[in-house]
């Protein structure tokens, strides 16, 4: 393509008739009164653009209207910036129409090139006159939406898919966007969590592969002295994915409360999550979760198990293990599936890590996992007084390092709990590698 600049001019009726019958006979300007389109037009400028060169590229910003008045133009679908222009993928602007129309519209950069085959004439019409004008007229709004419609039944097959391509991504871009928040949101938002418990120190976050994914941590002030932690991971990703994350957290959630309410038992209540996740599952998805119950004042741990990976904890001067686990599969796949509980008690100073197999599967370029023994090895060489905020981090950042700036493949999700004791007990319990 040419560089070569437009040709400005500012038009002047009595000097440009030829222009002024190609504009009022435009398609976009039928109905219009001539005395409002010559006024407006004052306002605007004609460019000229030698053949060869081009009136917009993709990425470019685009605050300008344009009208072909004379010469040819044609417009190459793009799906990158860099894209080499493809001549089977073009189509022809025929003399009357505008271009330019849609990347003001979607305020979005410019995704095509339109190049002048021959010398064009163009008016310019700025942003600022298209919005603040020509849409507070209904004729011009219908043309243009007609003009639109008619533009895409001229495409020949292999443009309309390719347009039909982009504008479907970008439509699914928009709503992944949306939905992202949207489970960002139904997520624990404070930082730190449960602060309002100084007994423990509670940090989490969440790395997903794609814009939204099934990976979700929640915490749950139960009474006073007791807090409810979750960390689960739905099978799949993507949508359906997310949709299942929400409606699981959302049924635990309400399952939770009745711990109080109707003094159930965790295990209960957890097979009755499980027959709610299996209702209409008709995508057979499914979800892991680990969920714990915890007396900040004691330390005692009681936690049901869901088919979820197995949490780290690390003791004081001693070496991080795994705990271990009751009996309990994945839910929303069988309905009669029944749960068991187990119990440990946490003493001041001990660590315990949830995550989902987005940190031990996590893989190098050499296709090797990061396994459970990473994990162990990290949490042994930390300092005992590190924040929780401190040990996702750096967990988080030692996944990444290992994977090596590889594609993540999997949502990454880590929940840290310190406990810290009662305050009595914490001030007994200090040992020297504290400070």
């Amino acid at each position: 393509m040419s560089d070569s600049s437009p040709n400005d001019a500012v038009l002047k009726l009595s000097e440009s008739h030829h222009d002024w019958e190609a504009i009022a006979s435009c398609e976009l300007f039928q109905g219009v009164q001539p005395t409002l389109l010559k006024d407006l037009i004052q306002k605007c400028s004609i460019q000229v653009f030698p053949a060869g060169s081009s009136i917009t590229e993709p990425g470019q910003e685009n605050h300008t209207l344009y009208i072909l008045l004379s010469g040819h133009l044609m417009v190459y679908l793009a799906e990158r910036e860099d894209a080499v222009l493809n001549p089977d993928m073009g189509f022809r602007i025929p003399v009357g129409e505008c271009i330019g129309e849609m990347s003001i519209i979607e305020n979005m950069p410019v995704s095509a090139y339109v190049v002048a085959a021959t010398e064009c004439r163009l008016l310019s019409i700025p942003e600022s006159i298209f919005w603040d004008e020509l849409m507070s007229w209904p004729e011009v709004v219908k043309s243009l939406l007609t003009g639109l419609s008619s533009r895409m039944r001229r495409l020949d097959k292999v443009a309309i898919k390719t347009l039909e391509e982009r504008l479907r991504f970008e439509q699914i871009e928009r709503d992944l966007k949306a939905a992202a928040q949207i489970q960002s949101n139904i997520l624990p938002q404070e930082k730190p969590l449960l602060a309002q418990y100084p007994q423990i120190d509670v940090a989490a976050s969440i790395e997903p592969a794609r814009e939204v994914g099934g990976d979700f941590f929640d915490t749950f002030p139960i009474d006073e002295n007791t807090v409810g932690l979750a960390i689960g991971d739905v099978s799949g990703k993507g949508i359906p994915a997310a949709l299942f994350m929400i409606r699981a957290v959302t049924i635990l959630r309400a399952s939770i409360a009745r711990l109080n309410i109707q003094d159930e038992n965790l295990a209960s209540i957890f097979s009755s999550i499980n027959r709610q996740l299996c209702e209409s599952n008709i995508n057979c998805l499914f979800v892991t979760i680990f969920f714990g119950i915890l007396d900040v004042k004691t330390g005692k741990l009681t936690y049901v198990h869901g088919g979820h990976n197995r949490p780290f904890l690390k003791r004081v001067n001693e070496t991080p293990q795994m705990i271990p686990i009751p009996d309990g599969m994945l839910l929303g796949i069988f309905e009669e599936a029944e749960y068991e509980l187990a119990e440990l008690t946490l003493n001041s100073g001990d660590l315990l890590v949830m995550y989902t197999d987005g940190v031990t599967e996590a893989r190098d370029r050499d296709g090797q996992f990061f396994m459970e023994e990473r994990v162990i090895n990290i949490l042994d060489e930390l300092p005992t007084a590190i924040a929780s905020t401190d040990i996702v981090g750096i967990l988080g950042n030692r996944v990444k390092h290992f994977t090596q700036q590889m594609p993540q493949s999997d949502d990454i999700t880590i929940m840290t709990l310190r406990y810290h004791g009662s305050p009595s007990t914490a001030a007994t319990n200090v040992t020297p590698e504290t400070f």
